[in-house]
């Protein structure tokens, strides 16, 4: 959210959708817990990578990242969806949660959002996670992540 004294003017939270953004606050509990099982069935090693703790922690994520997405719908502007995704990058980076798992979620979140508002704020909200995603993807390509290498390579780059 930008700040009046930098000179740019704080996001209008009535110029999207804000009936959808307060459909999808009202329901963020069922919605996330809907999200997170798509996420599972979407990748079924996910709940053996990260564990039961691993999943309740992508739970609180994922009731995070739907009140960053109402602010986006609300809005009518997918910035606060993609600043929150660039600066939560670090938190999962430092809990080791590869930015795979993280996009898996973005997906599952997309698919109960889509359950729960239709129309042109469905598609608004599609195309916020999608940038989210494509943020997720960039901070993917990045040194650390914590992901399945290649055999091959590796073993090139390690000489063997």
């Amino acid at each position: 959210m930008s700040h009046p004294l930098h000179g740019a003017r704080p996001l209008d939270t009535r110029a999207g959708f804000p009936e959808a953004a307060a459909q999808i606050s009202a329901r963020w509990s069922d919605v996330a817990d809907r999200g997170i099982i798509a996420a599972v069935e979407h990748n079924s090693e996910l709940r053996e990578r990260v564990g039961a703790l691993g999943l309740r922690h992508l739970l609180r994520d994922a009731e995070v990242v739907l009140q960053k997405l109402c602010e986006s719908v609300g809005a009518g502007s997918v910035a606060p969806l993609k600043n929150f995704t660039e600066h939560a990058t670090a938190t999962w980076r430092r809990r080791r949660i590869s930015m795979d798992d993280v996009t898996d979620l973005y997906e599952g979140l997309r698919v109960a959002v889509a359950a729960t508002i239709t129309g042109e704020a469905a598609a608004f909200a599609d195309s916020a996670l999608t940038e989210g995603i494509a943020v997720l993807k960039w901070h993917r390509r990045l040194g650390g992540d914590e992901r399945k290498r290649n055999r091959i390579l590796k073993a090139i780059y390690k000489g063997a």
